[in-house]
């Protein structure tokens, strides 16, 4: 797990040559990663411009792997710099200090700060924080610099001159398609917008000068504001045959915190003040978490940073408490929450109950295959944690027990702490069967409509969900249904989709052993009925919109798309702002 902020250092002796050159160490391992990182987020317009969706996908995978390959040099060469000094924790406290010096008024500082904790974290192997050798604090604000992020334009009313001038400012080496007509769009939906921001008289319109860019979307952000209220602008910009067009118009707290919702893959977006860029964001989704923020851009050992402080904040509260979380009880996952936080700690189970036949290491793989993967939209982001402590009074007595009982190999109480081992922990949703019982007929029918949804853009990705049970799916708080048990994930190439032959007598059809072979890759498209949707309307509505998922013919035609290099279009918003 990284750290945690920063505190200050008083009182320590200078720090010794060695521990400058480790510091040094430290400093040129984080300087690759940021190198890294912006080198790929910067490939990111080129490959919008050639649709090198593959390309794009290869850079996504590509950039989440730099932060565990520059940590892993970085802590080589520290343990080569210290050597038999490496455990001596008050030269890591006098290297700290040193480091803070280093990256003072830095405007990416809190970043580097994190990498240092990653970087003690993995020598020492912390249980909970160490105060003397890790950053605890938040870290303090840089001072702005630079050019501003957003160009900002004060408007009675948007016309298309003024929309013009802003898709034009973007220098891309390709025309717009139907520039006039995109700009009269955008300035109409405007227009409606800007009359529900309180007060009379001019709004500002802030544009970030830098574009966000995503699997084969890019995205101008911006916002609107009066009176002390804002709204978000977003411009959604796809790719066609003819140039580049605005796809949608979205101005709503919800459409926008879609888009950076916690079950897409991560924005590219270049930003050499990333705090800054957050603060932004946050304005126009201030229900949104900063973690999630940090998140969304692809800094997501920062956002862990972030999550870990609420985290520890919130349990400084006397009332905090954890609990049971509600649904069914997994058969490898035992799972608990913070409600405070609408947090789930998701902990592996030391025995799987039958008919579950995998291991803890095929369990933690399919984690990190979720994590390194395109979500589209569909896929919860986990964030994995080890050596976290909590103070046992925040555990009921009943919660506890469990998991000393189904998971004694990662959580154990040691006096007045509770220490987990290994823990992931998810943004909580309403499961869905949960969901089903309770929502009335025309949220049900939604719902169990985006459900098929899910399924279709999780095959497109080349996911296969397998367990397709109510139970492995849940429901945000913008409607959306995603899946959040990863258990029986694979790709969906590697599936052989099949007919169930016809039995070779009325007895072979009644015995409890299948009368044809069954391979271990195979899938029987017609079995899903079993399971899919309860029997009743919802059912009808489902099979009316998703009865093909019922057929070989669905699986394969998606194979042969996945087999061609086709990269499929899933949009985080609703179509049809753009007219046809």
């Amino acid at each position: 797990m990284s750290g945690i902020g920063s505190e200050p250092v008083r009182n320590l002796p200078a720090c010794p040559a060695v521990g400058n050159r480790a510091v040094e160490a430290i400093h040129a391992g984080y300087e690759r990663y940021h190198t890294g990182f912006e080198e790929i987020t910067g490939r990111a317009r080129e490959r919008f411009e050639r649709c090198d969706w593959l390309g794009a996908q290869a850079d996504a995978t590509e950039r989440i792997a730099l932060y565990r390959t520059h940590l892993d040099g970085a802590v080589a060469d520290v343990r080569d710099i210290l050597d038999d000094a490496v455990m001596e924790r008050t030269l890591w406290a006098a290297m700290r200090a040193e480091h803070a010096r280093g990256i003072a008024g830095r405007p990416d500082a809190g970043l580097a700060r994190t990498f240092f904790n990653s970087v003690t974290r993995r020598v020492f192997s912390t249980v909970g924080v160490d105060a003397a050798i890790e950053y605890l604090d938040p870290s303090p604000e840089p001072a702005r610099g630079g050019e501003p992020l957003y160009e900002r334009y004060r408007v009675e009313q948007a016309d298309p001159v003024l929309v013009r001038r802003i898709l034009e400012r973007i220098p891309w080496s390709i025309p717009y398609a139907e520039l006039e007509r995109d700009a009269g769009m955008v300035a109409e939906r405007v227009n409606e917008a800007l009359p529900t921001l309180p007060g009379s008289g001019a709004a500002e319109i802030d544009i970030l000068r830098d574009v966000f860019f995503r699997n084969k979307g890019a995205y101008l952000i911006g916002r609107m504001a009066r009176g002390g209220s804002v709204l978000p602008l977003v411009l959604p910009l796809l790719r066609t045959g003819r140039g580049i067009a605005v796809d949608a118009v979205l101005t709503t707290q919800n459409e926008a915190s879609i888009i950076f919702g916690f079950s897409w893959s991560y924005f590219r977006v270049q930003t050499p003040e990333p705090r800054a860029l957050l603060d932004f964001l946050h304005s126009i989704m201030p229900l949104k978490r900063i973690h999630e923020l940090y998140n969304a851009i692809g800094y997501n050992k920062h956002g862990k940073t972030e999550l870990f402080r609420e985290l520890r904040a919130r349990l400084a509260d006397p009332r905090s408490r954890f609990a049971f979380a509600q649904g069914d009880e997994g058969m490898v996952m035992a799972v608990f929450t913070l409600p405070a936080l609408s947090l789930v700690f998701k902990v592996i189970k030391d025995r799987f109950d039958a008919p579950k036949n995998t291991t803890r290491q095929a369990v933690m793989e399919k984690y990190h295959f979720v994590f390194v993967r395109d979500r589209v939209g569909r896929l919860v982001d986990a964030q994995e944690f080890e050596h976290l402590e909590f103070p046992r009074r925040c555990f009921p007595d009943d919660l506890l027990e469990y998991l000393l009982r189904v998971a004694s190999r990662t959580v154990q109480v040691e006096g007045d702490r509770v220490i987990v081992r290994h823990v992931y922990t998810e943004r909580l949703v309403t499961p869905l069967n949960l969901f089903l019982r309770q929502a009335d007929s025309d949220a049900a029918r939604e719902v169990v409509l985006d459900y098929g949804n899910a399924i279709k853009d999780l095959a497109a990705a080349d996911i296969f969900t397998g367990d397709m049970l109510l139970k492995n799916f849940g429901v945000t708080r913008n409607g959306r249904v995603i899946c959040y048990d990863y258990d029986e994930l694979a790709l969906l190439s590697d599936c052989r989709f099949r007919r169930i032959p016809p039995p070779p007598s009325p007895e072979d059809e009644l015995d409890a052993e299948p009368w044809f072979f069954v391979g271990e890759q195979d899938v029987f498209p017609e079995e899903f009925s079993a399971f899919l949707v309860p029997s009743g309307e919802l059912r009808d509505a489902f099979l009316a919109a998703h009865g093909d998922l019922l057929t070989v013919e669905f699986w394969q035609s998606v194979q042969r798309r996945l087999a061609r290099g086709e990269v499929v279009d899933v949009f985080p918003y609703r179509r049809g702002s753009r007219e046809s």
